[in-house]
Formats: C-alpha cells, sequence, structure tokens
C-alpha cells in the first residue's frame, strides 16, 4: 500500500521532463530585436483606424435598409391604428343595433335569452 511512485526518467514523453533542459534560442537570430522592434502604438493606431473605417462602410451600407424596415414599420403601424379604429365603430354599430331591437322588443328580447340560457346549459351538461 505505501509504495513509492517513481518517475521514469527515460520515458518516450512528448514534453521535457525537469532533467531535460531545452536550450533557449539565441536573442540574436530573433527577427525583431528589441531596437529595431515596431512601435505597438503605431500598429494599435492603424488597427484602430482600419476597424472605425470597416464599421462606417458596413454603417452606410445598412442604412437604407434600416430606413426601409423603419418606414415599412411606419406603415404598418398606420395601417394597424385604421383597421382598430374601423373595428371598434363596427363593433359600436352592432351595439347600437342590439340596444334599439332590445327596446323595441323587450319581451321577445326576455324570452330569447332565456331560451338561448337553457339551450347553452343543456350542451354544457
Amino acid at each position: 500500500m505505501n509504495e513509492t511512485i517513481q518517475s521514469n526518467i527515460g520515458s518516450n514523453a512528448p514534453w521535457p521532463t525537469s532533467d531535460q533542459r531545452v536550450p533557449m534560442p539565441d536573442a540574436t537570430t530573433l527577427p525583431y530585436r528589441e531596437k529595431d522592434a515596431p512601435a505597438a502604438p503605431g500598429l494599435l493606431d492603424n488597427a484602430v483606424q482600419g476597424a472605425h473605417k470597416t464599421i462606417d462602410r458596413i454603417a452606410e451600407s445598412a442604412e437604407p435598409a434600416a430606413r426601409q424596415l423603419g418606414d415599412s414599420v411606419a406603415a404598418a403601424t398606420e395601417a394597424l391604428h385604421t383597421k382598430t379604429d374601423q373595428l371598434r365603430e363596427t363593433r359600436d354599430e352592432w351595439v347600437e343595433g342590439a340596444r334599439g331591437t332590445v327596446r323595441s322588443n323587450p319581451l321577445a328580447s326576455v324570452a330569447a335569452a332565456f331560451a338561448l340560457g337553457v339551450l347553452f346549459a343543456r350542451i354544457t351538461r
């Protein structure tokens, strides 16, 4: 139970072990040295300017579609309001017609309401 696990020094692991040291490359062989390294702020400014140009170009191309969508929404809203007003007028006309019928024939209206009530009660049982 108390066995000690020993590391295999001669393993075929794809990474270096603590016994194997990887030599670091000489800094003089790197493509850029510190003295002639490109200026990071200049690269960042160029990247930001490029991003701004790209975003402006995309916004300009999307503007007509957004305007057309806004016009379509405004037209649909206007049509919806018009249709709503028409339906309200129709409802008011029907209500006034029903009131006129009940006022001119009160006894027949009560009898019709009673008959509909009885019929509805039998259907729902």
